[in-house]
């Protein structure tokens, strides 16, 4: 793998004068992932605007998450965790929803993974429609008042979505531009999208070292700095109206990664012991472990009018949605 330079086809562009990344002669990590789709890759990073790829490049990433077998699709939390995770994802989701110009009608949780945060959605805004979008022909499991779709069948929501959030999943692919573009294509003029992406300068890398959860390799296609995600996204015309620090699960995932266990309840539990320091050193550092952006597209001329068309056609809501929403309002 030595000297496979990200070829100019491939790169980034990193400032508004658009010219291509800069990532010198060599990677800025080496990670042996032990995944057979792609067991080596190395990490290299511009040196103008801090945003990192993995190489090789893999042409469909759909392969690294056959069976829902990796970490993105948790399902093994004993009670007690998912009770905290459902407290903390309805705080989140109370939140998201306030960044919206009006109250969203259609919600969409691109790339859903466990379907926590689309279910969280669906409990507090029952009175609209929320999507749970991923790879996958079938859910990930009930999904209590929200709709699942997979990527391929999204269409019939071009142009409707008020709400479009994006955790964790702009960074899964080779072309982020691609595949913002289709979160893009769903939103109606004026939607409001929000995406969250690990943080290539995050304090805790040099920490961990090939063991930090940031790496994700080779999960993890793309690795933005501040600097480069906002680059991208006003390069395809979206309005930034907000941009936070996260401070997010690093430590605990960084710590199972560095000992050789799949994160568990006890890793949960060590994360949540050491959250104040994490949460300290970050503020402390202006080194956040995650990026949180919230973006605006633009508003056209007639757009209510298209948007009301297009809800029109969208498909009834599936009758053992209704059946839930019915019972758990009696």
């Amino acid at each position: 793998m030595s000297g496979a330079i990200p070829t100019s086809s491939t790169r980034q562009v990193c400032n508004e004068l658009r010219q291509a990344c800069t990532y010198g002669a060599t990677p800025r990590i080496v990670i042996n992932t032990g995944h057979p789709a792609s067991p080596t890759v190395e990490i290299w990073q511009c040196s103008m605007c801090g945003h990192g790829v993995t190489r090789p490049a893999m042409d469909d990433v759909s392969i690294l998450y056959a069976g829902r077998e990796s970490e993105d699709f948790l399902a093994r939390d004993p009670s007690w965790v998912t009770q905290i995770k459902t407290v903390a994802f309805l705080r989140l989701a109370r939140r998201l929803v306030s960044f919206t110009q009006g109250p969203p009608m259609i919600i969409v949780d691109f790339g859903t993974g466990s379907g926590m945060l689309a279910r969280s959605l669906a409990a507090i805004k029952s009175d609209a429609r929320v999507f749970a979008l991923d790879f996958f022909s079938d859910p990930p499991g009930p999904m209590e008042g929200a709709d699942y779709l997979p990527f391929e069948k999204a269409s019939i929501l071009t142009g409707t979505v008020d709400l479009l959030v994006c955790f964790h999943v702009l960074e899964h692919d080779d072309n982020p531009g691609g595949l913002l573009q289709k979160m893009i294509d769903l939103l109606r003029p004026g939607g409001t999208a929000i995406l969250e992406v690990p943080n290539i300068d995050c304090v805790w890398t040099p920490w961990f070292g090939t063991a930090c959860a940031n790496w994700y390799a080779p999960f993890h296609r793309v690795h933005f700095s501040r600097r480069s995600l906002a680059t991208l996204l006003t390069r395809h015309d979206l309005e930034i109206v907000d941009e936070q620090n996260i401070c997010g699960p690093t430590i605990a995932f960084s710590l199972a990664n560095c000992l050789g266990f799949r994160p568990g309840a006890a890793f949960f539990a060590i994360g949540l012991l050491f959250r104040p320091v994490q949460w300290l050193a970050e503020k402390l550092t202006r080194r956040p472990s995650a990026l949180r952006i919230v973006v605006r597209k633009p508003a056209k001329a007639n757009s209510l009018q298209a948007s009301t068309l297009q809800r029109g056609a969208l498909p009834d809501k599936p009758q053992e949605s209704v059946e839930r929403s019915t019972s758990s309002s009696e």
